[in-house]
């Protein structure tokens, strides 16, 4: 196992310097660098979690759980597996609050959880992103939909964003989203928070005649709601033309996805002024011979 241990060793000493520099305590140090171990493994301060995509005998598991111990110091090591089917929606899962912990990236602090849903309630690979975003969010009004716990929200807020909105179908994430603000000393007056589908919200916004700057939309691959299935691949010119409707004159869409094979269909857009982002990947998640497609990014304006 010695051979883990030692790209874990090469990846961290990679990530030192930036992780430091930035107050990252949420991480990415390996991706599946060597076949025979078929995992991900990210570090949450001093916790970690372990995405198995693969089979491996518990002999294995458990020495490659010594040596990440060894190297990452970690205190607990949580394990989800990736091989079944996705997780039942965090509505209709127990929060326990047993794994919850608190983490920093780049001045914010997060509420996540590494063992009651599949995901931990901070995507890591949009960091970069988020950090872009707080750049650009200084008098906007800024609309996340999809929002999940809502970190874009938090970077745009902290960025100074005019408002924001946050809109999410689960009500434990929208929970989550208000527990983030208040951690984060962000006042609710400001940041306003719907449970509500998204495109539900768009025909909302438009009725009510609100506009805004900058609309991020990240939608997952595949959904399902009120008996409606929800393509990323197919679906994606609807979901972008209905948020060109409420968009500023000079604003923008950030629309992102992490489907590994999609394309975009600019002959679908009511714009002509769409462009692929290709500068939001952050380091750790390309170490090793990890790919730099795990999500796209695209900037769509009028």
């Amino acid at each position: 196992m010695h051979v883990f241990a030692d790209i874990l060793r090469s990846n961290k000493e990679k990530l030192k310097k930036y992780l430091e520099q930035n107050g990252i305590e949420a991480y990415r140090l390996y991706y599946m660098d060597d076949r025979r171990w078929p995992v991900a493994l990210d570090v949450y301060g001093n916790e970690a979690v372990i995405h198995y995509f693969g089979s491996m005998s518990s002999e294995t598991r458990q020495d490659m759980e010594r040596s990440i111990t060894e190297v990452v110091h970690v205190k607990k090591i949580f394990s989800k597996d990736r091989t079944k089917e996705r997780a039942n929606a965090a509505d209709n899962k127990e929060h326990t609050g047993q794994s919850e912990t608190v983490v920093h990236e780049y001045g914010h602090t997060f509420f996540v959880n590494l063992s009651d849903y599949l995901d931990t309630g901070l995507f890591l690979d949009h960091r970069e992103t988020r950090k872009w975003i707080e750049g650009l969010s200084k008098g906007k009004i800024v609309l996340n939909t999809f929002a999940y716990t809502g970190s874009f929200s938090i970077y745009a807020a902290a960025g100074g964003a005019a408002k924001t909105y946050s809109v999410d179908l689960s009500k434990t994430y929208c929970d989550w989203i208000k527990r983030n603000m208040d951690l984060n000393n962000l006042p609710a007056e400001q940041n306003w928070i719907y449970k509500m589908d998204t495109l539900e919200f768009f025909k909302y916004a438009k009725r009510k005649g609100m506009s805004f700057d900058i609309i991020i939309l990240d939608p997952p691959t595949f959904s399902r709601n009120k008996g409606k299935n929800f393509s990323v691949q197919k679906d994606h010119p609807e979901l972008i033309n209905a948020a060109l409707e409420i968009l500023s004159e000079k604003g923008f869409i950030l629309f992102s996805n992490n489907c590994r094979d999609f394309e975009m269909s600019p002959e679908k857009i009511n714009s002509k002024n769409v462009s692929e982002k290709r500068d939001t990947i952050p380091p750790d998640f390309m170490t090793g011979k990890q790919s730099p497609r795990i999500h796209r990014t695209y900037i769509i304006g009028h």
